[in-house]
């Protein structure tokens, strides 16, 4: 067991872990799961595999991308969930946001991966990310999202600002290709108004893999974006939560390993490993061998404050125990509101 292993989230292949997934989980524990479709089948089954996760050494907190819409990991149980787009367009993400937590406290998951508040502009967020995006103004964007965030905590849920530095401008998929922003630094500025103006709300920011310009790097590889703009322009002091770094766009940046202690040393306090969990013990060791050690012990720090919050707001919120069934209820309420909303503009 290392510490190093703290500074990782990852993903398991299926609804349960197999021996050798508990094995690796074991001797190297992460701070973290991922749980994604393939991991859902049930609310009895997500129960179990969370109790299961919950007996690995250091406990790991489970996490998810439940945004509503075209990314809703769990509409087999309690959806489908509104888009974000479509909730904020309605002015009801606070409630999206209080049912988006409702049923990941339900189901043991403490973070969801939301809310998206990359900019909605034609020819590039418009069309890459689509619904996932709530306007193409900062200001429009700001208030959805700090709504939805509030109505997150009110059940004892975190969040994370999603994608630094802005994919509103790129206009290629980070899953599939490396997408780089125009050097403007008045269009900067509006991309980063948002995580400025919430930083403090969400405590979690994820680094995405598109490349500024000027230094033609990943900004979860690029100390530049991931450090200097992040941090010191921007002033944020919570986690950095690197996004997959499985993706397209990291295709040219070395193998997993060399690109996990990139992340690492660049600015990244937790490294997603999604999918290749064979490969997670040399991303460990990789980053163990290649990250100077108050760089690590920087990044430590950052999750452990990090889980002292999620235990605060799951302290401040009542009891999960709505049953499932009244919360999809509720997400079909919610779905006819927005359409009705919809309908009178």
């Amino acid at each position: 067991m290392t510490a190093t292993s703290r500074l990782f989230g990852v993903g398991i292949a299926g609804p349960a872990l197999d021996p050798s997934e508990r094995a690796i989980l074991e001797r190297h524990p992460p701070r973290a799961v991922v749980l994604f479709k393939r991991n859902i089948e049930s609310e009895r089954q997500v129960a179990d595999l969370a109790l299961e996760i919950g007996t690995l050494p250091a406990r790991p907190f489970l996490a998810i991308d439940q945004e509503g819409g075209p990314v809703d990991r769990l509409r087999d149980l309690a959806g489908p969930f509104p888009s974000f787009h479509g909730a904020a367009k309605a002015g009801l993400a606070r409630r999206a946001g209080e049912l988006a937590a409702e049923a990941c406290a339900r189901l043991g998951v403490r973070v969801d991966l939301a809310p998206v508040v990359d900019r909605r502009l034609p020819g590039a967020g418009e069309s890459v990310l689509g619904e996932r995006t709530a306007a193409e103004e900062p200001d429009r964007i700001i208030a959805a999202a700090r709504n939805f965030l509030q109505g997150l905590h009110s059940r004892g849920v975190a969040g994370c600002l999603k994608h630094f530095p802005g994919l509103g401008r790129a206009g290629r998929d980070t899953h599939r290709a490396l997408p780089f922003l125009p050097d403007d630094e008045r269009e900067e500025e509006r991309d980063l108004a948002p995580f400025r103006a919430l930083k403090d709300v969400a405590a979690a920011i994820m680094v995405s893999h598109a490349a500024r310009a000027r230094d033609r790097l990943p900004a979860s590889l690029s100390p530049d974006t991931a450090t200097r703009l992040l941090r010191d322009r921007v002033g944020f002091e919570g986690v950095a939560f690197s996004d997959d770094l499985e993706m397209g766009a990291l295709a040219e940046f070395g193998a997993l390993p060399q690109r996990a202690a990139a992340a690492i040393r660049a600015g990244c306090d937790l490294a997603l490993v999604c999918s290749r969990l064979e490969e997670y013990p040399e991303c460990v060791a990789r980053a163990e061998a290649e990250v100077p050690a108050p760089r690590l012990a920087e990044a430590s720090r950052r999750n452990d404050v990090f889980v002292q919050r999620l235990r605060s707001l799951e302290r401040a919120a009542p009891p999960p125990d709505r049953p499932l069934e009244e919360i999809a209820a509720d997400v079909a309420a919610l779905r006819e509101r927005i359409a009705e909303a919809a309908a009178t503009k």
